[in-house]
């Protein structure tokens, strides 16, 4: 419980209880998460299969198993383990209660008791969690060990809906006792619309002395769940129960014997059920005993709804279609997957020259990979029928590694928004490289695809194109339609007008091929070659038709139009700006070494030209002296933008070469962390995104006056690649601990936040850049 991690006590208040959320935007027309919901901890099961929440005081919360969709659900009471303890000697209970001490709503089982708060400890480090409970004054504490199969390079049990919880008994009191641990676990998700959708089944599997299992199968949305409890005990029995009963019978039960009632039968058929497993273990005074459950949720084939018109195969079902086989083989695996884990992790935790608080933040903000409405399917050849656009190369990998999607935001209705994800998949591509790689070839066979259906922009009222040859869609569409088939959920603008959007997949493509696939064994020289010739081709065409279309005075360097045209889809830009014109010559950089590579002679020089003639421009239109100026409106020359060199930012980090003076990048980046940094907030929340010269916060448009947490953490990467490592973790620092200590947003970070507690988008993609962090400390020590 000492290590490194997100701690508190069953009775913990932050610092400050005032988070709010900022009034919603016409974005997404999307729900705010309920303003109630701030219990949370270490979220539970593998990448894309959906996924459950979990409360620091031990309850289960925040369903994802519906693909694409978070359900805000509050604790639900059935689903929970309970103890009671008696004496070996005299059969007499000694103690019962649940472990927890969550706040659960509702009249139904009322019987069972939870903990006091204080004899609750956590510890959070993604993907595990430990609970130390207290039982009472009886000198008896259990230890949980929450686990789940998230192991980076691993594209089989990290894709499994399993999780597993050992229970370690220690008992110091002056006798023996037997034990018993009841897990429990109800139909549904906690959302009331699915609680009696359908008929509940219930079967039980036993291995004699191995394994015991019992599941759950009902329907969800239209589609079949099956929930398995599972344990590796020798003294083990299951039953079901009544979730909406007072809970009496189970209850009563334990405090006699320890032991379960027989099964609820009825003549009838129930839509509402709950299963429970327990187990019965003798912990020795002065000794210890432990025992493993594993959880999990099986829904193999799921669809976007009814109306979509296809169905997915889960990537797991690829090495399971029995639920009760994951169940045992999580519990088979549980020390081989904490090794892999204390493997992963333990040369980073144990790194005493880097701040504490960055090695829980590194991997806690992993959580997102799981618990971002995440998606990962295997491979269908029905899919050549409606993506006649996939390439072969995207094929093949698709094959072997399956397709992957994950939500904006939990409010934020978007598979794969590719503005965001370029700061995001810093996390994929050093922990699961083939998952990025497959998100970026799936992108690229959307650069020439054309959609010639119209909608309306909702802030201009502008009818638009949904999708235009030449562009990146914004984002693989909504999670309630059909992704990948209908994309570009997104509509507040037309963001074929972006120029960022763009410019980044060029620069991803580069960086890709350079630090995943050169490296792969999963490719030949050949097939690599084949994947950079798709990437390259995809970014001339891009970069050509930007040259043509955002060019407006021929200098060779981009302009923006006058609206918010880029990822601050708030926040105005005019003429050359530096967020938009150091993404332009870092993506000619990009293409420039593509062409090197593939021997495009002709095309090299041409770019190279280009790239020298853009930064002549750049530092003519911006360069003040001590900084780039915010874009070329007179009205905007005090602003200091965070992220205003986004562009070098992703050069330096991919070693390439920046035609840039690095002593003017310097510059720039220390005057942001004097003023965005040091001067907001009394330096504790980060990097706001607009900072004016004269003292005070850019109040030009609500993004400029907030601090958006996957961008702080992209400019701390920026610093360190600048040698400015103290800095670096001063500026992250603020915002970590603002969110995560001061304000109870933990493992829910916000897209923005601000200095007055006001908050937008729990849950959200570009908080896993802390991942660009690593890597270029990563590189600092290999150079």
């Amino acid at each position: 419980m000492d290590g490194v991690g997100w701690k508190a006590r069953g009775d913990r208040k932050t610092k400050f209880n005032n988070a709010r959320s900022f009034m919603p935007r016409i974005k997404h027309s999307a729900k705010l998460i309920m303003l109630c919901i701030r219990y949370t901890g270490v979220p539970i099961g593998g990448i894309g299969c959906g996924s459950i929440g979990t409360d620091h005081r031990m309850a289960f919360n925040r369903f994802s198993i519906i693909p694409g969709i978070k359900e805000q659900t509050t604790n639900i009471k059935s689903n929970i383990f309970i103890v009671s303890v008696h004496s070996k000697l005299t059969g007499s209970l000694i103690y019962q209660s649940l472990l927890s001490a969550a706040d659960f709503n509702g009249k139904a089982l009322k019987s069972w008791k939870t903990m006091r708060p204080e004899n609750v400890k956590y510890r959070g480090l993604f993907p595990r969690a430990w609970y130390e409970f207290t039982l009472g004054e009886t000198g008896i504490k259990i230890l949980c060990t929450q686990v789940s199969p998230v192991v980076p390079n691993n594209y089989e049990d990290t894709s499994l809906p399993v999780a597993d919880f050992e229970f370690e008994v220690v008992n110091e009191a002056e006798e023996d006792v037997n034990v018993s641990i009841v897990f429990t676990f109800r139909n549904g998700t906690g959302n009331a619309k699915w609680n009696s959708e359908s008929i509940c089944e219930v079967q039980e599997f036993c291995e004699a002395e191995k394994y015991t299992g019992i599941s759950l199968k009902h329907k969800v949305r239209g589609m079949d769940l099956t929930y398995v409890l599972g344990n590796n005990g020798k003294d083990v029995m299951t039953t079901s129960f009544d979730p909406n009963s007072n809970g009496n019978e189970i209850w009563k039960e334990l405090e006699r014997s320890g032991d379960l009632p027989e099964k609820i039968e009825s003549k009838n058929e129930r839509r509402e059920l709950g299963i429970a497993i327990r187990t019965k273990i003798l912990v020795e005074k002065s000794g210890s005993n432990s025992t493993i459950f594993s959880l999990t949720w099986f829904m193999p084939k799921v669809d976007f709804g009814k109306n979509c018109g296809r169905s997915y195969e889960r990537r797991y079902t690829r090495f399971f279609t029995n639920p009760f086989d994951i169940s045992k083989h999580a519990i088979q695996q549980f020390a081989t997957w904490q090794t892999h884990i204390d493997a992963w992790q333990n040369p980073i935790i144990h790194d005493e020259s880097l701040p504490d608080w960055y090695r829980s933040a590194l991997f806690n903000e992993l959580y997102y990979s799981v618990d971002g409405s995440t998606i990962w399917f295997n491979y269908e050849d029905a899919w050549r029928i409606q993506e006649p656009r996939i390439s072969p190369e995207t094929e093949r990998h698709f094959r072997e590694f399956g397709r992957f999607g994950y939500m904006e935001s939990w409010e934020y209705y978007m598979i794969n928004t590719y503005d965001v994800h370029y700061y995001s998949s810093w996390a994929f591509l050093k922990n699961w490289p083939m998952i990025e790689l497959g998100i970026q070839l799936d992108f690229a066979d959307q650069v020439s695809r054309v959609d010639a259906s119209q909608t309306t922009s909702l802030f201009e009222g502008h009818p638009m194109q949904v999708k235009k040859p030449a562009r990146i869609p914004h984002d693989m569409g909504h999670p309630i339609t059909n992704p990948w088939i209908s994309t570009n959920a997104y509509i507040l603008h037309d963001t074929s007008d972006w120029k960022d959007l763009n410019l980044k997949f060029v620069i991803s493509s580069w960086r890709d091929f350079k630090l995943i696939v050169r490296q792969s064994k999963f490719h030949d020289n050949s097939e690599a070659q084949r994947i950079l010739r798709l990437f390259y081709e995809k970014s001339k065409e891009i970069v050509d038709r930007a040259l043509e279309d955002w060019d407006v005075d021929n200098d060779g360097m981009i302009e923006n139009s006058g609206f918010a045209d880029q990822t601050y889809d708030a926040w105005k830009m005019t003429g050359t700006s530096s967020y938009c014109g150091s993404l332009w010559i870092a993506a000619l950089t990009c293409l420039i070494e593509m062409s090197k590579n593939l021997e495009k002679n002709e095309n090299c020089e041409k770019y190279q030209q280009l790239a020298e003639k853009s930064n002549r421009i750049f530092i003519e239109k911006l360069w003040n002296g001590k900084f780039f100026r915010f874009d070329e409106d007179k009205n905007n020359e005090d602003v200091i933008m965070a992220d205003q060199l986004s562009g070098f930012w992703a050069l330096l980090i991919n070693d390439d070469e920046v035609c840039m003076d690095r002593e003017k990048i310097l510059s720039a980046i220390r005057v942001v962390f004097e003023n965005n940094v040091k001067k907001y907030g009394d330096g504790e929340f980060g990097a706001v995104n607009g900072f004016l010269t004269t003292g005070s916060v850019d109040s030009s448009s609500i993004q400029s006056m907030e601090v958006w947490s996957g961008i702080t953490y992209a400019l701390s990467s920026l610093m360190i690649e600048l040698d400015m490592k103290n800095e670096a973790f001063e500026t992250s620092e603020g915002l970590f601990k603002s969110i995560w200590h001061n304000y109870p947003l933990q493992f829910q970070t916000p897209e923005a936040f601000a200095e007055d507690g006001m908050y937008r988008a729990l849950g959200y993609m570009r908080p896993m850049s802390i991942w660009s962090i690593q890597h270029s400390i990563d590189k600092k020590r290999s150079n």
